[in-house]
């Protein structure tokens, strides 16, 4: 049925032609004439538009050959170069927009071709500024990215410290060959330089024999390396950005973008000279055409109409193909142009079908990159494969969120016994520095060290250690007892206290915008060998999770074996105290028994 309505709309549609074009025959010739004067007026306003054009792009290449390399360019971040481009590229536009009406007006097809150079000079204009930008980044001598690299690199230079200047001189001349030549073998090169300098400032530290280096030199001299050798790869980043020549980057879009439009203007510029001649011909044999063409109407109708079915079979293995392939069917779409296609239901499912496909494959890739908080496209969210991926994507994030509490929780424990082994000139600042790291570390707001004493009589007591909040040391002359509450439970259960309903009198975080209740409070033993050593309290305005909680009591059991190697470490020295002072006891007794010997 639909091909039979579509058979009969096509007749309908040869017989209107038919009609009509007795009818424009003589409105063809009118507008013909009127569209020649027109067309010298065309003409001008295109040669001026080529003009225009041609001036600009003489001076976007001097400021490519001359005011990259001036410091006057980069400090007043513009030129008369880059000001004379844009402002001529701009009159282009202007006449290209003018020229484009004035074809519209024609009804001239060529208003299309218009339309696609002026969209082109306007991408040429924004990737001028674009690539003018990125050479602004760059800089040039103490400008821009190479302006700071460099300043990094005269710092070490300027250092009274007695490098290697060998070392220093080929990491130099490194950076220098890659900016100039652009291969990757200078860069890497370059890194194996820095690396080597960086190995060879930790040897001049190690041998202290040689120099008096101390640590604050050998870190800034590090810093400064380290800012050196990301500046230069930051170098090199924005220079693959931007490209070498006329080959890649932004250098070489801008060349195509170039190189289109002079073809655009040259083809355009042989159309527009051509057209005179062109409608004078038109004209006369305008009627000629119409006539013949009336003639074979009929057999053109049916050859056309086999075409069009044709078309559509190859249309829909093209369609088949793509997907088979796939690849996108968005470019197929416009070529749907009528309302009783036979292939319109087929074609239908077909897109819905690329569509899925598309979304799903969309969705895919953004998850593989890394975007676990992607979300499906509604449209196609209720089927099965969009669900099956939706499980992917949930299962990876899993997998990710997993992965960096692990990585948390390794490097704390890396951190902190680090930070356990450092040497401190009192035991104060030993749990004032723990403290302030375990703070920062789970990001509470505050903390307390607190050790069991013993008194001469024997009995155990609390004293306080350490007090942090806010990130500062505090102070609290607070009694503590080993009896009630908390702590007391803790100190005789000797197990971890949890707790999200903190009591509204125990504990109150305060800074200098007031005081507040936190969240949660964690109180825990610090047991080694069944020996309790002490406690650790800790607060925050947010819960803590279960993987920081189970950090902090491997932490607590570290900590607590660090207390006892400094208790057996002071029982040792006191021990050895005694018997040095029992052997010059011995000693004296000695001397007196010989004394009356001797009498």
């Amino acid at each position: 049925m639909i091909i039979r309505k579509t058979i009969r709309f096509r007749l309908g549609i040869l017989f209107i032609v038919n009609t009509v074009l007795l009818l424009s025959t003589l409105v063809l010739v009118f507008l013909g004439t009127r569209s020649l004067v027109e067309t010298n007026e065309l003409t001008e306003q295109f040669k001026k538009c080529n003009s225009l054009y041609t001036e600009s792009e003489i001076y976007y290449k001097n400021f490519l050959l001359e005011d990259l390399i001036t410091a006057e360019f980069y400090k007043k971040r513009k030129s008369t170069n880059t000001i004379r481009s844009i402002s001529l590229l701009d009159s282009a536009l202007y006449t290209v927009e003018e020229v484009r009406k004035h074809m519209d007006r024609l009804n001239d097809s060529r208003a299309k071709e218009m339309e696609f150079l002026r969209s082109d000079m306007e991408q040429l204009k924004a990737q001028q500024d674009f690539l003018m930008r990125k050479y602004l980044d760059l800089g040039f001598k103490d400008w821009g990215m190479v302006g700071n690299m460099r300043s990094k690199i005269h710092k070490i230079e300027k250092t009274n410290i007695p490098l290697n200047m060998g070392m220093l001189l080929t990491m130099r001349r490194n950076e220098k060959d890659y900016l100039l030549r652009g291969e990757t073998k200078y860069l890497k090169l370059f890194d194996e330089s820095v690396e080597e300098f960086e190995l060879e400032i930790v040897r001049m530290y190690q041998d202290r024999s040689m120099n008096d280096l101390t640590e604050q030199q050998v870190r800034t001299l590090r810093a400064n390396l380290a800012a050196y050798q990301f500046g230069m790869h930051k170098v090199v980043d924005l220079m693959k950005v931007i490209g070498r020549g006329q080959n890649s980057g932004l250098m070489k879009d801008v060349s195509d973008l170039q190189e289109k439009i002079n073809t655009r203007l040259i083809s355009l510029s042989e159309k527009v000279l051509s057209n005179s001649e062109n409608y004078v011909k038109w004209m006369m044999i305008t009627f000629l055409i119409v006539f013949i063409f009336q003639a074979v109407i009929l057999s053109w109708f049916v050859f056309m109409f086999s075409k069009a079915v044709g078309k559509r079979f190859e249309f829909l293995q093209g369609v088949t193909q793509r997907i088979n392939e796939g690849k996108s069917l968005l470019e197929f779409k416009n070529d749907q142009k009528y309302k009783f296609d036979e292939v319109a239901e087929i074609t239908d499912n077909l897109y819905s079908l690329d569509d899925q496909l598309q979304a799903a494959n969309t969705f895919s890739r953004k998850v593989t990159a890394g975007e676990v908080d992607v979300t499906y496209d509604k449209k196609h969210r209720d089927t099965s494969l969009a669900n099956d991926l939706i499980q992917m994507r949930d299962k990876f994030r899993n997998v990710q969120e997993e992965e960096k509490k692990r990585n948390w929780v390794i490097n704390g424990m890396a951190q902190f016994n680090q930070l356990l082994r450092e040497k401190v000139t009192s035991q104060e600042e030993w749990f004032d520095n723990l403290l302030r790291s375990i703070i920062n570390y789970i990001e509470a707001s505050q903390g307390t060290f607190i050790l069991i004493n013993e008194d001469q009589a024997g009995r155990q007591n609390l004293k306080l250690m350490a007090l942090y909040a806010y990130d500062k040391k505090r102070y609290d002359e607070r009694q503590y007892d080993l009896e009630n509450g908390l702590l007391g439970q803790v100190y005789k259960e000797q197990k971890m206290v949890y707790i999200e309903d903190v009591p509204d009198n125990y504990i109150n975080i305060s800074s200098g915008m007031g005081g507040a209740k936190p969240k949660c409070l964690i109180i825990l033993p610090l047991i080694y060998g069944d020996i309790m050593y002490g406690i650790l309290e800790i607060s925050s305005f947010s819960v803590l999770d279960t993987y920081h909680i189970d950090f902090l009591q491997k932490l607590s059991e570290i900590i607590a074996s660090s207390i006892a190697d400094m208790d057996t470490s002071r029982v040792v020295v006191k021990l050895r105290e005694e018997i040095e002072l029992q052997k010059e006891r011995i000693k004296e007794l000695e001397a007196l028994v010989i004394e009356k010997a001797e009498n």
